[in-house]
């Protein structure tokens, strides 16, 4: 019996830890499980690699982004493989621990039942309950009888419970390495996908190395546009805050609901549908960046780029109303909607149905995106705080 402290005090140290491991497992199952629909929706969308130089440019970020995506994923399963292990090494101690209070519980209940059977055999309950001088004694020897049965019944359940939890935990190892093969077999796939997915990157970019001097001209030739068009923006943005102000140029005071437009706006931060129906690939992403594999190559970024399957919409990712719709050229358009202090921008667009003023909510349909001539609908787009420039993969939910 000197044992059984002592092992029971090793069990339930490992309690807690069991629960920590359990709930670490179950996050890493919920996270690859989203990967996996991230990039099984990123496959969804055509990439075409043919064409001009802009179709190959706007391809390879394409590939280049779902490389990333797909390097997560094996970083997650392998980290995830990782967690099992530790589990499953964990489960085998306490198994091992188990084992022993098991057989130490087994070989006392077998010593017990022995005893009684050499007692039984000189020894009649009855009799010796009778044989009792005082009714005093014979309380005495009722309860000795009786607390005698329940040490041999809980001898008995302390068995039983023990061969389940030992069977318990030895089908979580069978299940855990069950789960580490299903694991290892995404991983492989994954790899190979992987592999495939950088020798087209590797091909494009040799490609692109043999038009290195038209491409910095086209992409030169984008920037000017991207330029333009921020330019645009801006100046509608000006013209949308100057609405807020009051002929002394100061702030009249805003509105209680844009107040609470913009609180609301602001707690959402990194929870924003992304502004796009269907699947799709960010193409494009905010900053400064240098095109993969290639020297001396930039692409300088306002907003995101973000690359849907023909027949794509813009769709709003906040409640709000539009502010402004204007040309951006080519027949684009690009419409804002102000969030209180916010303001969204959706560009690229070959309609819209909406109308200045107009109240939208979360999702709802904001215009066609235009195709563009490689045939691919790209939307542009941009998040402000009033007149500062945001960088919308902060906000988005991706």
């Amino acid at each position: 019996m000197k044992r059984f402290p002592f092992t029971l005090f090793v069990l339930l140290c490992m309690s807690p830890a069991a629960g920590q491991v359990a709930s670490s497992i179950e996050n890493m199952r919920r996270e690859r499980a989203e990967m996996e629909r991230q990039i099984a929706e990123q496959e969804k969308v055509l990439i075409t690699t043919e064409g001009t130089i802009s179709s190959r440019v706007a391809g390879l970020n394409a590939i280049t982004a779902r490389l990333k995506e797909r390097t997560k994923l094996l970083e997650q399963t392998r980290l995830e493989i990782g967690e099992l292990d530790r589990e499953n090494a964990r489960l085998q101690k306490e198994i091992e621990v188990l084992q022993i209070e098991y057989d130490r519980c087994r070989d006392q209940y077998a010593d017990a039942c022995r005893f009684y059977q050499r007692q039984n055999k000189s020894f009649n309950v009855f009799t010796f309950m009778l044989s009792a001088e005082t009714f005093r004694q014979l309380g005495r020897r009722i309860r000795y009888v009786s607390e005698y049965s329940n040490s041999l019944k809980e001898l008995a359940d302390g068995i039983v419970e023990k061969r389940d939890t030992l069977e318990d935990r030895k089908a979580r190892v069978d299940s855990l390495k069950s789960e580490k093969l299903i694991i290892q077999s995404i991983q492989k796939e994954n790899e190979a996908a992987l592999k495939k997915e950088e020798q087209e990157q590797k091909q494009l970019i040799d490609r692109l190395k043999n038009q290195q001097s038209a491409l910095k001209r086209e992409i030169a030739a984008k920037q000017k546009r991207m330029d333009q068009l921020s330019a645009e923006i801006d100046r509608q943005i000006e013209l949308a805050l100057k609405t807020d102000e009051i002929p002394t140029g100061e702030k009249r005071e805003q509105p209680a609901q844009d107040i609470r437009l913009t609180g609301s706006f602001e707690s959402n931060r990194g929870r924003l549908p992304m502004p796009i129906t269907g699947p799709y690939l960010v193409v494009g992403e905010y900053g400064v960046h240098n095109v993969a594999g290639m020297k001396d190559v930039k692409q300088n970024n306002l907003g995101l780029d973000i690359q849907g399957n023909t027949g794509a919409q813009a769709r709003a990712v906040f409640d709000g109303t539009v502010s402004s719709i204007f040309q951006q050229g080519k027949g684009q358009i690009g419409v804002l909607i102000r969030h209180g202090s916010y303001i969204s921008v959706y560009c690229n667009l070959s309609d819209t149905r909406l109308k200045t003023g107009a109240k939208v909510k979360t999702g709802d349909a904001i215009g066609n995106i235009q195709t563009s001539e490689d045939g691919n609908p790209i939307l542009h787009f941009q998040l402000h705080k009033e007149s500062t420039r945001l960088n919308p993969s902060l906000w988005l939910k991706r």
